[in-house]
């Protein structure tokens, strides 16, 4: 191949794929970690290469399988020389063989340096930090010797360009990506460098520091970027429909991906002949396809917290169109979890190759997202559970609602927990952010409406025409018919009106003051972590889990081992942050996991960077309090009432407990959830975006115009 230049090794290295794992012609090594790894290496199975010194039952031979993997690739690399005289078969080969001898070494000092390493021998690990630089120093220098093309240099490219596509470059992930690349020098050896500036990266971030100093634990609410988080010890992973879409756009490998795993699946002929009919079957394909890299990369912190938090998990959202139905939710579980277990027990083949790990291999490191929209959640959540599947609450914002389905995730564990099945790690999610925006829009109505009536519906509407023009919502303004349309429409959350700001203050400036504005700012930018705190308190402060221990062991008749072990297994979970202040007000050293946004999670970063910042003021702020007057005025509004109060069931079930704190009882039933505001825009949101979802993977999977008429 004569035409052989960086710009055709780029090409190269950036568009290879993995060979895919079967047992046919390519059976794991379980006598050999050299050989298994070497042979991955050569698959382009190079993480899960990587991952499979992850396991502590490796200490006391890691430093020697590095070493013995090191000589192994260090005669195939020297070897695999490209020149420009061989076919593009062989130039292919050789190529490959050294970008994935890159890929794997690389892999693992990153692993190395992040906290998923954390249960290997550090002395040994130490070594291995010596070692694999030296190496792939040399290497670098072999290439310049060589000649002008550099695989190194391809292979550096390609990982930093899967970091900074994530959340189109706003993601945390992303902007440490250019932050590294930033002084790496082409003449000089690319890799040694990036792997310190990456080393730097890793053990600064304030994610690593909160895990390593068991501060709280954490979780990705994003279906990308996750080995990056994983080094700065995340743990969970969260995904619904409108991520899932997401993690299309960002990322046009997967519609590959897609198209070719559809060429192997058993039902790929059926669906082709009516799409629009299998619609759904499709969309689930396609979200599972996406997430068994997600399962993958959290596989063995699942292994490896089995017998601790039982983290490591991917929470995984079923289609929201069928939330209310219970038969046909379950049913979706069961073939979730069914074609899981598959992926899995054939993954794990791999990465358990010559380990003694029993009992869990094939196991799906997967809980189900259960919408609690309607009274059917209940029963989901204790029929999954009570099968040892794990459950993920979401579209929740109240107290009534996360303290039911705790009550309901309880029950199911135990029965899981009386026939031996041990569960996973679970979840309580609580969307503390679409709360507040919700009650900040409900409030800017309300004064919207006492504008109108103070100077009139004309001049409010100028009003909201100036405040339009300010926060971009113009259009949605214009094209709006009535006065009330049009203050939806200006004060959307989604529209761009993030918070009660200047904007606001000048459009309200007749019915409110500055001050009073910003104080229903700083109240209702509080609501959801009152939430999140009341229900952590409720559940897990010292004094309710000893009783929630006792409650368990005497209804479920279980040993206090078991009830234990039920209470450490459950986690709050905040999501849908706004602002950093949301993780650092929530921080816990037990049951919680934060989900966090990637853009989110930058925006905590540099908040951590401020020299006036503390990590000890946030010492286990779940516990903290704000100021009484931050909830004498939330308490004003009815939908806040309806979110921090419970209900007299709960009350009931409380005081059998010995739980005797008022908690107000204005709270929601299970038969309001329904017609709750936030739940009502959530949902909507989730569908929308299913369906959209549901429509790009059937136009992706067949010709266009015949799918096209079936939609």
């Amino acid at each position: 191949m004569s035409a052989m230049n960086q710009e055709t090794i780029d090409q190269i290295v950036s568009s290879s794929v993995p060979e895919r794992l079967s047992l046919e012609g390519k059976a794991p090594i379980t006598d050999d970690h050299v050989a298994h790894i070497i042979q991955l290496a050569q698959w382009g199975q190079t993480c899960l290469g990587a991952d499979h010194l992850l396991l502590p039952e490796v200490n006391g031979n890691l430093s020697k399988i590095v070493a013995g993997v090191i000589r192994e690739l260090n005669i195939l690399f020297v070897v695999s020389k490209p020149s420009r005289n061989e076919d593009q078969e062989s130039l292919l080969e050789k190529v490959h063989f050294r970008q994935y001898a890159y890929e794997v070494l690389l892999e693992m000092t990153l692993s190395f340096y992040g906290l998923e390493s954390r249960w290997l021998d550090e002395d040994e690990k130490s070594q291995c930090l010596h070692t694999i630089p030296n190496t792939l120093s040399e290497w670098e220098n072999l290439e310049k010797i060589e000649g002008k093309i550099s695989i190194a240099s391809a292979v550096l490219k390609k990982w930093l360009a899967k970091m900074k596509r994530v959340q189109k470059g706003n993601s945390m992930g992303a902007k440490s990506a250019s932050r590294i690349e930033v002084g790496l020098d082409v003449q000089k050896n690319l890799l040694t460098r990036f792997l310190e500036k990456a080393e730097v990266e890793i053990k600064g971030n304030i994610y690593y520091q909160m895990v390593k100093e068991g501060k709280c634990k954490f979780g990705n609410d994003y279906a990308l970027g996750l080995r990056w988080l994983r080094h700065l010890g995340y743990e969970q992973v969260s995904t619904n429909p409108v991520l899932a879409a997401r993690a299309h756009q960002d990322d046009p490998d997967l519609a590959l991906l897609f198209r070719e795993e559809l060429k192997h699946h058993p039902q790929a002929e059926q669906w082709s002949r009516n799409p629009a009919a299998h619609g759904d079957e499709i969309a689930l394909f396609a979200t599972l396809l996406a997430l068994w890299d997600n399962l993958h990369v959290f596989r063995p912190l699942f292994f490896n917290l089995r017998q601790a938090s039982g983290g490591g998990v991917v929470s995984f959202q079923l289609n929201p169109n069928i939330a209310h139905l219970i038969e046909e939710s379950i049913r979706d579980v069961f073939k979730a979890f069914f074609l899981a277990s598959e992926n899995l027990y054939l993954y794990d083949r791999y990465l358990l190759a010559g380990y003694r790990i029993d009992g869990e291999r094939g196991r799906p490191n997967m809980v189900i997202k259960v919408a609690a929209t309607t009274p059917a959640a209940r029963v989901i959540t204790q029929t999954i559970n009570a099968f040892g599947f794990g459950s993920n609450i979401t579209i929740d914002y109240t107290v009534s609602q996360e303290a039911t389905l705790i009550l309901d995730e309880m029950d199911g564990m135990a029965k899981a927990v009386r026939k031996g099945i041990p569960p996973t790690q679970l979840y309580m999610t609580n969307m503390g952010g679409r709360l507040e925006s919700h009650l900040r829009e409900v409030k800017l109505e309300e004064l919207f409406r006492e504008l109108k009536k103070k100077i009139g519906e004309q001049k409010a509407a100028e009003k909201l025409q100036r405040l339009s023009e300010a926060n971009g919502t113009k259009d949605k303004v214009i094209a709006a018919k009535t006065f009330e349309e049009k203050v939806w429409a200006a004060t959307r959350f989604a529209h761009g009106q993030k918070a009660i700001d200047q904007a606001i203050s000048e459009a309200l400036e007749e019915v409110a003051s500055k001050e009073s504005l910003r104080d229903w700012e700083g109240a209702i930018s509080r609501a959801g972590t009152l939430v999140a705190r009341r229900v952590w308190g409720i559940f897990f402060s010292d004094k309710n889990r000893d009783r929630w221990i006792s409650y368990l062991m005497k209804k479920h008749d279980l040993t206090q081992d078991q009830a234990r072990l039920i209470m450490d297994r459950i986690h709050c979970l905040p999501a849908s942050k706004r602002k950093p202040f949301d993780t650092f007000w929530t921080l816990a050293s037990r049951n919680l996991v934060h989900t966090e946004f990637p853009d989110h999670q930058e925006n905590v970063r540099k908040m951590a960077e401020d020299p006036k910042f503390s990590l000890k003021d946030y010492d286990e702020s779940i516990r903290h309090a704000f100021p009484s007057d931050i909830l004498e005025r939330l308490n004003q509004m009815e939908d806040f009432r309806k979110a921090y109060d419970i209900n007299s069931e709960l009350a009931e079930i409380f005081t059998a407990v010995g739980i005797p704190e008022d908690f107000g009882l204005r709270g929601l039933k299970p038969s309001d959830w329904p017609d709750f505001g936030p739940v009502q825009k959530t949902l909507s949101e989730f569908k929308a975006a299913y369906d959209t979802f549901q429509k790009e993977m059937i136009s992706l999977s067949w010709d266009g115009s015949r799918s096209g008429r079936n939609v």
